[in-house]
């Protein structure tokens, strides 16, 4: 089955918001098998058009850089929670014969779920990867004492039984074995 991996937005405007160095170390890894696989990886980049205040409006450049190396992989554009809000990443998946999307990058609980459970209404097979996949906000955010966020959108969509969640360490494990990620 084909795979392809979509990064969403690793971008200074989130990334120099707290610590995330550990996820986007994550991503990374995640990133360099699926060069070593010659599997295609997509960049999706957020951009906020309206809201000036917002760390990613479209007039403060520099935030609105990915911190990830793209070489020479693709990098779409969005201006809402999912990726596929852009039509050309579900047409660009299609002409790479993508059957199966991996995801992984911030803000879990907006971009990271809305793109999940996009491509699976969109027909295609999803693994989230939980652990390369974070948020800046934090329980006082939300105003939740003790809610981890990553944890809780990684239950409700395993449990969701439409898409497939897993660790960074379990994916490495399935590469290797050759496994498929979800039978």
């Amino acid at each position: 089955m084909n795979k392809a991996l979509i990064v969403l937005d690793v971008q200074r405007g989130l990334t120099s918001l707290r610590d995330v160095s550990a996820t986007v170390e994550k991503i990374e890894s995640i990133i360099t098998v699926f060069e070593r696989m010659n599997w295609p990886i997509v960049f999706i980049k957020h951009v906020d058009e309206q809201d000036e205040q917002s760390s990613l409006y479209r007039q403060k450049t520099e935030n609105i850089e990915i911190v990830l190396d793209t070489r020479q992989h693709p990098v779409f554009e969005k201006s809402k929670p999912s990726a596929f809000s852009n039509s050309e990443l579900k047409k660009w998946l299609l002409g790479q014969q993508i059957e199966h999307v991996c995801i992984v990058g911030f803000n879990m609980e907006y971009c990271c779920l809305f793109t999940a459970i996009s491509a699976e209404h969109e027909g295609f097979q999803v693994t989230l990867i939980e652990d390369a996949a974070g948020t800046v906000n934090t329980e006082d955010t939300y105003e939740m004492k003790g809610l981890d966020i990553p944890d809780f959108i990684g239950s409700i969509l395993n449990w969701s039984g439409c898409v497939e969640v897993v660790y960074t360490d379990e994916f490495m494990e399935n590469v290797a074995l050759g496994s498929p990620l979800k039978p």
